[in-house]
């Protein structure tokens, strides 16, 4: 059996407190490739959430990222969050129910320029986003089927932890579900070592070096995004400097009809005094 056969990729787009659309990753791709539109969330900006499934459909590691919609339904074309390169960094997190998972959030995110283009999951108990997340793999309206191996158990994912493993110091703390410690023989000690090693093996066996990415790649990815941000702060200005134009010369047009109308009072004025001086006949 294949690695790809032991996992599944998910795109869950949230709206609120709930999920509304969910998608395979090739139709991220389309979208992102402008050759779809997501008009539910026409002119917004949504909160997704990249999910890696396991088997029984457990999560096993997810990227919260945010993606805007223009009013059109067409993906920002600017969007470059590297969502496969931060699964594979993804630091622990916490126990939703079958094991800690690996996250990358705005709050945990291993490339740091990347945190402002992710979103940080917070709630409370059963209404915590990555329950909901949970949830909503296991009603599986995608579809999604996965492989066991010949022993029945997991094959191992993308070198993530499995439901022994806990994080020291999770950033998000939720109550995990009660779960032996050593469930389908698990192994403990130095024993782990040898499972964690070729983690990245496993990693190019599923994703393929389509998930790497270089530094130059990164660089480029960076400075695309300083430039649709300078491009979009130049743009504001120009607006905001036009709009403060108009007033400003709104005001110069009332500052001369108020001339007008001085000048016309001062005039009446004078005709008035020169009428009570007598200066000036009936």
């Amino acid at each position: 059996m294949s690695q790809q056969d032991a996992f599944a990729e998910a795109i869950f787009f949230f709206e609120g407190d709930d999920i509304t659309v969910e998608m395979r990753f090739a139709e991220l791709e389309a979208l992102l490739d402008q050759t779809t539109t997501l008009e539910h969330f026409a002119a917004s900006l949504v909160r997704g959430a990249y999910v890696v499934l396991g088997t029984g459909l457990a999560v096993r590691a997810l990227v919260c990222f945010l993606l805007r919609i223009d009013e059109n339904g067409h993906a920002d074309p600017n969007f470059a969050v590297p969502l496969r390169h931060l699964i594979r960094h993804a630091g622990l997190g916490p126990d939703i129910g079958c094991g800690a998972i690996r996250l990358a959030s705005r709050a945990q995110c291993s490339v740091s320029w990347h945190a402002l283009n992710l979103w940080e999951p917070e709630g409370a108990g059963e209404q915590h986003p990555l329950r909901i997340i949970q949830r909503a793999a296991w009603r599986n309206r995608l579809g999604v089927k996965l492989s066991k191996n010949e022993t029945g158990d997991e094959v191992p994912l993308l070198g993530l932890p499995g439901a022994d493993e806990s994080s020291a110091d999770p950033k998000i703390v939720l109550v995990p579900d009660a779960k032996p410690a050593a469930k389908n023989g698990a192994r403990r000690g130095p024993a782990k070592a040898s499972a964690v090693v070729p983690a990245d093996d496993k990693i190019d066996q599923a994703f393929g070096e389509e998930g790497r990415i270089s530094l130059a790649q990164l660089i480029a990815q960076h400075k695309t995004s300083i430039d649709s941000l300078t491009r979009r702060s130049r743009l504001d200005l120009e607006q905001q400097q036009q709009i403060y134009l108009d007033q400003i010369g709104g005001c110069r047009d009332e500052i001369q009809r108020l001339k007008s109308l001085l000048r016309h009072e001062q005039n009446r004025n004078r005709r008035l005094q020169q009428l009570l001086r007598g200066e000036v006949g009936h």
